[in-house]
């Protein structure tokens, strides 16, 4: 048995490291204020540092996955879901008494409190980087186009910018629609058909008579400068407009005026999402209520009203009314799939994951060709454990976009779930096909390459992923893992210590460094890295034994048995902590405690012979000679060509007084191995028997 820690979790690491579970969550058409999203963002990224260092992974996770929901391309916050994700299982599987390596559990909360700490800190910087532009944006473009003091910054016009993240990931598809253009595609189309309806039934009301003609070109009028001082931004002078158009509506004629209202409303609420003034955003807001009321007053009826009510409600903060609006507007028309396709985020967002799984059942067969309603199907079987039926999800949405470069990774990361990496690699290969590029699909697939223990192709993709500018800790680390499986440990040096200066303080990024040190003889390095990966988290029992290996090889048994004991206090049934106890203590001469730690390792490994002979040694120091004859007993019968142990055990049975079977042990010795190197001893023994 070797004393050396092995890299026994290497792939497990790596995949942890690695795969960004939830992946890119549900779909919003609809654009927002990029500040204050910005901002949101920032803030519930700390508040999910805080909650992943108390490991309260729970809390966390659902910030993740409200993040997400609000902005499906935010490739860190899918990142990080999918890392805290496994540190809950790993402390969920310890919690529940599963017989689990301590080690994984302390590298996975390591790897989330890190992940955690490090993409909450960029995405402060974003947020004060995205605060200096706007207002020098705002600064630029206020002028003439502004009726008041008060207006607001030019929006796109259209009310559905779209919000770029942070950190745009690589996961983008590269080629064709997003999923964003596909969802705003649909939203045009619909509109497209409302719009026909709205001209036609003007069209019949002004063959009425002159009045009513008259009438609705006034509105149209007035509507229609409305809209144009909204998309430059001018609340106010939209809101006047707007005020005139309502006092000039027809008496009687509920479905032109149901209409009308909907577009003043629709066009306050896109002031509303773009402006960053949050007098203007309430004032907006409450103007668009107002109208959208009046429409539902007009027609109780209009499914369109209770969907634009629950926008409104949304940007209020009024979750429970916008959903109940969301609702009702399903209800009325149920064979709208935006709608349904919206009441399934919203669901979702709410861990209402069945009733998502039944509104996004009904978005496919509404609207089949319709990507989004697969992709999104497939997160919500996930979270609901349907794996199968989350992956056949996903490869429906391949088939309508086969460029679908994210639902090839969704594919990749369920089947390596359920250990068929041939599968995974299959898919990571699809989406490279899409995406050369991608490093996400790179690093992942290099980890499945790791689990597969193909270390040659992890290598390869690994320094692809590297080559494209994934420069970052956790990708070296990895690869100095892989490295060190490979024995190069020289490259393996390098890629260590290019993972720590990017995360000074990640105690799983030290400990490889020290490792990596150790195999290169670098004994130095070794015992500062040691230490310091133990200063960053002193529960991290890897370190600690190997250090202590050194000092104990060092013969520093003091400094050895503090480290030992150390690990002891986190993981009193860890293997290596009890056989190299075990060591010391018998060094020190503390038999009975030897016997206690080589016991204990033992137990935790019976087939190990090694322990198994140090157990054997200890009980004879001891003087406990008939615990011993039995360890040896069973040495010989787990290996018959143990010779040390055949003679061991032949010396035993003479103190203890079996004459007749130490010389039949002896002497089988002697015909079995007449080459063994003790054989001159063994005959005088057998000779002391006659």
């Amino acid at each position: 048995m070797n004393k050396r820690e092995k890299l026994t979790v290497a792939a497990i690491a790596a995949v942890l490291l690695l795969l960004a579970g939830t992946g890119f969550l549900l779909l919003n058409g609809r654009g927002g204020n990029d500040d204050d999203a910005i901002q949101r963002r920032a803030n519930t990224l700390t508040l999910v540092r805080t909650y992943v260092e108390k490991e309260e992974f729970d809390r966390a996770l659902s910030l993740l996955e409200n993040l997400l929901i609000e902005n499906p391309d935010d490739g860190e916050a899918s990142e990080l879901l999918d890392i805290v994700l496994a540190a809950k299982r790993a402390r969920d599987r310890i919690d529940a008494g599963e017989p689990v390596d301590r080690t994984e559990l302390e590298e996975a909360l390591a790897a989330a409190r890190d992940a955690a700490a490090r993409i909450a800190s960029a995405a402060d910087e974003a947020w004060r980087a995205a605060s200096r532009i706007s207002t020098e944006s705002r600064r630029d473009t206020r002028g003439a186009a502004a009726d008041s003091a008060q207006d607001a910054a030019p929006s796109d016009g259209d009310g559905s910018a779209e919000r770029q993240p942070a950190d745009t990931t690589a996961t983008a598809a590269a080629d064709g629609e997003s999923d964003r253009d596909a969802v705003a595609r649909m939203e045009k189309e619909q509109a497209a058909r409302e719009e026909a309806e709205r001209k036609a039934l003007e069209e019949n009301l002004a063959k009425k008579n002159a009045e009513i003609q008259k009438r609705i070109e006034e509105v149209n009028r007035n509507v229609a400068q409305g809209k144009q001082a909204a998309e430059s931004g001018s609340y106010r002078s939209a809101r006047d407009s707007f005020n005139r158009a309502a006092a000039a509506l027809p008496e009687g004629e509920d479905a032109f005026n149901t209409g009308k209202y909907l577009e003043m409303a629709e066009s306050l609420l896109g002031i509303a999402e773009q402006t960053d003034d949050s007098t203007i955003k309430t004032e907006a807001l409450s103007g668009a209520l107002e109208y959208a009321n009046e429409a539902l007053r007009a027609d109780p009826s209009s499914a369109k009203a209770y969907w634009l009510r629950s926008r409104i409600y949304d940007g209020q903060g009024k979750d429970d009314q916008a959903l109940a609006d969301l609702a009702e507007a399903v209800r009325l028309d149920g064979k709208n799939y935006l709608y349904v396709y919206e009441l399934g985020r919203k669901q979702f967002m709410r861990g209402d994951f069945a009733g998502a799984r039944k509104s996004f059942e009904t978005t496919t067969r509404l609207a089949p060709s319709f990507e989004p309603a697969f992709f999104n199907l497939g997160l919500t079987n996930r979270r609901l454990g349907r794996t199968d039926a989350a992956i056949e999800s996903f490869r429906g949405a391949t088939r309508i976009k086969k460029d679908y470069t994210r639902a090839y990774i969704e594919i990749a990361r369920l089947l390596s779930t359920k250990n068929d990496l041939a599968g995974s690699i299959r898919n990571y290969e699809s989406a490279l096909e899409i995406e050369p590029g991608n490093v996400h699909a790179l690093r992942e697939m290099a980890a499945a390459y790791s689990t597969r223990g193909d270390f040659q192709s992890a290598e390869r993709f690994f320094h692809e992923a590297l080559a494209l500018g994934s420069d970052d800790g956790r990708t070296n680390y990895n690869m100095a893992t892989v490295q060190l499986e490979l024995g190069k440990t020289a490259q393996a040096l390098d890629y260590a210590k290019k993972a720590v200066a990017a995360e000074p303080r990640n105690p799983v990024f030290l400990y490889t460094y020290g490792l990596a040190g150790e195999r290169n003889n670098m004994s130095d390095v070794a015992v500062q890295q040691y230490a310091r990966a133990i200063a960053a988290d002193p529960k991290y029992v890897k370190p600690r034994i190997n250090l202590g290996i050194m000092y104990l090889e060092a013969n520093r048994l003091e400094d050895a048995l503090n480290q030992f004991n150390a690990a002891y206090t986190v993981e009193k049934d860890n293997f290596e902590v009890n056989n190299n106890l075990g060591k010391v203590y018998g060094l020190k001469k503390d038999y009975t405690r030897a016997v206690e730690h080589f016991a204990r390792a033992v137990s935790k490994n019976p087939k190990d012979i090694t322990v198994r002979e140090n157990l054997a040694t200890a009980y004879t120091s001891a003087g406990l000679l008939e615990k011993a004859s039995e360890a040896y007993e069973a040495i010989v019968k787990m290996d018959s060509t143990n010779w040390d142990a055949r003679y061991e055990l032949g010396k035993l049975y003479i103190q203890l007084g079996n004459k007749t079977g130490a010389k039949e042990v002896l002497e089988n010795l002697i015909r079995t191995k007449s080459d063994y190197e003790k054989a001159a001893e063994v005959k005088r023994l057998i000779n002391t028997l006659e």
